[in-house]
């Protein structure tokens, strides 16, 4: 059974013709229900990946496929677009209307969905990001957490089988961050969304099924996040860290206190407290 959600095939992608490659010779497959982040500093290329991801940019070389569809199809560009949902940056840019609940109409409401389903949608969507409450509140009034999951919630009603997030959490407090985090990682596990968030936090990353690292626009790591987080020299290189209760462990381990994959606060609670007792 066909598993391959997105497909990039030898990307190339340049913003100016005959300009520098913002990707070069890009190459990896997402498969239906992972949770997929991808790490890189400003300019690395991990946004054009986002672009390029749902028809908005179209390969300079190589082959962009969703469902099975080139994206370089005009005529799959609708279906492309209904099938993998992006969310930006600053939910600002994508929230059109002034009540919650009317934002998040928006979308299926220009997919011409009944008006009986258009409600179920939407309501359900609020659910899913933890929003309902918020249905008739003003959406300017809002906190950056707040935004960003009504903006999710825009997406999410339109049905896609894949949400990309393109540095969602990057204008956000830490509360409007872990806001954001639980809701789509609720997502992707309790509703089987596939996921392909986009950031520089490295503590986002924790709790992926993969991660990758861009850098100079190519794919420099593809791993576990324990795989990922081993590399921390190389990850300092390239301008990327390691969560800092991750680095917390390696300090350890190069005192003789090996605690194995440490990658969450509540990983360290853990391992320390068996090798106390051990």
């Amino acid at each position: 059974m066909e598993n391959k959600l997105l497909e990039f095939q030898n990307v190339t992608y340049s913003y100016e013709e005959d300009g520098p490659a913002a990707l070069q010779g890009v190459s990896f497959t997402v498969e239906k229900g992972q949770f997929v982040v991808i790490l890189g500093h400003n300019g690395s290329g991990k946004s054009t990946i986002a672009k390029l991801s749902n028809s908005i940019y179209l390969p300079t070389e190589g082959k962009v496929f969703v469902n099975g569809m080139d994206t370089a199809d005009e005529q799959n560009e609708m279906n492309c677009r209904k099938t993998i949902g992006v969310v930006f940056q600053n939910p600002d840019n994508q929230i059109v209307a002034s009540i919650v609940e009317e934002d998040v109409a928006f979308g299926p409401e220009n997919l011409c969905i009944p008006q009986k389903e258009l409600r179920v949608r939407v309501d359900e969507a609020l659910h899913s990001v933890g929003m309902y409450d918020y249905r008739h509140h003003e959406t300017h009034k809002l906190s950056g957490g707040q935004k960003q999951r009504v903006a999710i919630a825009g997406i999410l009603a339109m049905k896609p089988q894949c949400i990309v997030l393109d540095e969602p959490t990057a204008m956000l407090d830490p509360k409007g961050r872990r806001e954001v985090m639980q809701a789509v990682r609720k997502l992707n596990q309790e509703e089987g969304i596939t996921v392909l968030f986009i950031t520089h936090f490295m503590e986002e990353a924790v709790h992926a099924d993969r991660v990758m690292v861009v850098d100079d626009g190519k794919i420099l790591l593809d791993g576990t996040p324990a795989e990922i987080f081993r590399q921390s020299t190389l990850l300092q290189k390239v301008g990327l860290d390691v969560p800092e209760v991750a680095r917390l462990a390696a300090a350890l381990r190069e005192k003789g206190a090996d605690l194995g994959d440490v990658l969450t606060e509540d990983d360290f609670v853990q391992a320390f407290a068996a090798g106390m007792e051990g």
